[in-house]
């Protein structure tokens, strides 16, 4: 009899995630389904499950897990040839009972290597239909398979897709997300030979949450046999560690814990000491250095002793991965991703120059490899180390929270509207999510005069939420500063009341961001209209919302409906001058601050300038 599957609602709805055509490996616990890293066809026959993609990327991408947290099973990913019928909607009628059983002996060939921790495995499918305009996707098909026979597959008829906050919270419950990682760099064959062999005098993990009192732990510790929630908790199982994990509700909460090898031998003629004398190994003599930083999922009711060979596990892992050994020559730095559709951080390793810095274009193969790995897209550049994130000093920063941005801001607040297409022609929106700035928000007082600081920060959060950026949104003087630092403005215009229009919005974008922009000039309000085809295919080909400059008023642009036979175009419109509360959709949408205008909203005698943010198109 199936149970009720539950699963990363990501996977199904979120565009980088199971997209290409292929063959996925399914992680999770209990009943639902976390991630997914790909599997690569040609290893398909490979009974040897280490072997996939012709590395071991996936064992340091994703966190060294407790038994808990296992394979769930594999994924297929099909699709429907252009020959096809592109006016039928998408179903699962090309699932075969051959592919059916291909799936049965790829997972059979992949359990043979791993050991049989579940009662039952999932196969599922999904099927896609990629047009030169989009990628569209069918739901998820299930299928369950019991670990005694692994012969016969049962549709699973209840389903049920979970918010990544509410995997982090059941997350948080039962694991803590350990950041296993050292200060500066160390010798990888004098880590190697450490954690390799069972001398338990020379590694020692500190508690490193700003806490004096944090223990520090060790094989040769006499508390080995207790359970790691009694030692971090003192007791109180109740509740998170005081002053542990980063509570943010997106992701779980993180431990960090300093590697510490002691490089001091105690005298035989004199008594042990009472803690030992310890600090971080900096041989500059072996080749090949690293600045380590590991991720470990550990269940709360592992005892120290199994915490422990967890985390050498985790470290030798990363130590041993692919990249290190393709290139022995170079020295190594992990560094660590959020994606909004994972609830925790990933971790790659990267070559770093004599200085210890990252070159991303040195790295373009690797990252590729990961890309690879994860089953993102090759066209998004979601792996550069300029967009990575510092757990140690981000966990700081979280416990001082930012007064730069108290307000809440409205997510895609353009749901809330009937996005139908009313002139007989095709709607082509913004792709992907964005938050809605607007006037007097975050303590500013900007009425009159800040509606293009909004629309610049309503872009900036888009590029936040499509990974294009970790950086945080720039407030009206950061812009401004900005202005005066690229010398298009002078002093006196910091801490002003200024407009700003497209073109100081195009250079902060690819000042602060990297991103260039197209401005597309017209000399008349009247001639908007005439644009209709090249803004529709700014939202097909790079999706990003579009910042209106002219006249006397900026807005965002969203989206158009556009009929190409009659020329008929209506403009969905975010508008930065409202006042009101945040909280008022019914407000917002009643009264058309986020709506759709005719081509009567841009005035005869005004000229206007539209910005369009330019996404790369390469990782």
């Amino acid at each position: 009899m199936s149970c009720c599957i539950e699963y990363n609602h990501n996977l199904e709805d979120n565009d980088p995630l199971l997209n290409e055509v292929g063959y996925y490996i399914l992680y999770g616990y209990n009943n639902t389904i976390v991630y997914s890293t790909k599997y690569n066809n040609s290893n398909i026959n490979n009974s040897s499950h280490s072997s996939n993609n012709g590395n071991n990327l996936d064992t340091i991408v994703y966190p060294t897990v407790s038994k808990e947290f296992s394979l769930f099973g594999i994924h297929k990913t099909l699709n429907i040839t252009s020959s096809e019928d592109t006016n039928e909607s998408l179903n699962h009628s090309i699932i075969t009972n051959d592919i059916k059983n291909e799936s049965i002996q790829i997972l059979r060939s992949i359990l043979s290597s791993s050991e049989t921790t579940r009662s039952y495995y999932t196969v599922s499918y999904t099927v896609i239909r990629e047009t030169s305009e989009q990628i569209e996707k069918s739901q998820i098909l299930f299928f369950q398979v019991f670990s005694k026979d692994l012969e016969t597959l049962n549709q699973v008829n209840s389903t049920k897709k979970i918010e990544v906050p509410l995997i982090v919270e059941e997350l948080n419950k039962s694991f803590y997300l350990f950041n296993y990682y050292s200060n500066s760099l160390s010798s990888i064959s004098h880590l190697n030979s450490l954690l390799s062999s069972n001398n338990k005098n020379s590694i020692y993990f500190h508690i490193a949450n700003n806490n004096e009192n944090n223990p520090i732990l060790s094989l040769n510790s006499n508390n080995l046999d207790k359970k790691i929630i009694d030692i971090l908790s003192n007791g109180n199982t109740s509740s998170t560690p005081n002053n542990f994990g980063n509570f943010n509700k997106n992701s779980m909460n993180i431990i960090n814990i300093e590697l510490l090898l002691k490089i001091t031998n105690n005298c035989n003629n004199t008594p042990p000491l009472m803690a030992p004398t310890i600090s971080l190994n900096n041989n500059s003599n072996n080749k090949s250095m690293i600045n380590v930083s590991s991720l470990c999922l550990i269940s709360k009711d592992e005892t120290v002793k199994e915490t422990i060979e967890l985390l050498n596990k985790s470290m030798l892992n990363q130590i041993n991965n692919s990249v290190i050994r393709d290139n022995p020559e170079y020295n190594f730095k992990s560094i660590h991703f959020q994606f909004s559709f994972l609830p925790f951080p990933i971790t790659t390793i990267y070559k770093t120059k004599n200085n210890n810095i990252i070159d991303d274009d040195e790295n373009y193969n690797i990252r590729k490899q990961y890309h690879t790995t994860i089953g993102l897209p090759l066209n998004r550049p979601f792996l550069k180390s300029s967009l990575s994130i510092n757990l140690q000093q981000q966990q700081q920063s979280l416990s001082k929270p930012s007064k730069k941005q108290q307000h809440n801001h409205i997510k895609d607040v353009h749901l809330n509207l009937s996005l139908d297409c009313k002139t007989e022609g095709n709607v082509f929106l913004v792709d992907g999510s964005y938050d809605y700035y607007h006037y007097l928000q975050d303590n500013i007082d900007d009425n009159g005069w800040g509606c293009a600081y909004r629309s610049m920060q309503t872009i900036c959060s888009w590029l936040r939420y499509q990974n294009y950026t970790n950086k945080p949104i720039p407030t009206h003087y950061e812009i401004q500063k900005t202005l005066v630092e690229l010398k298009d403005k002078d002093p006196s215009f910091l801490k002003s009341k200024q407009w700003i229009g497209a073109f100081e919005i195009t250079l902060c974008l690819e000042y602060l961001f990297n991103i260039k922009c197209k401005i597309l000039n017209i000399s008349s309000g009247s001639e908007v209209i005439y644009k209709s085809r090249e803004l529709a295919k700014h939202f097909q080909t790079n999706g990003s919302p579009i910042m209106i400059g002219g006249g006397v008023l900026a807005y965002t642009l969203l989206g158009i409906d556009f009929n190409e036979s009659t020329g008929e175009t209506r403009y969905l419109i975010l508008d930065p001058h409202y006042t009101g509360s945040t909280e008022n959709i019914k407000l917002i949408k009643e009264k058309g601050w986020c709506g759709w205008k005719s081509s009567d909203l841009f005035r005869k005698d005004a000229f206007y300038n539209f910005c369009q943010p330019q996404i790369p198109n390469d990782l």
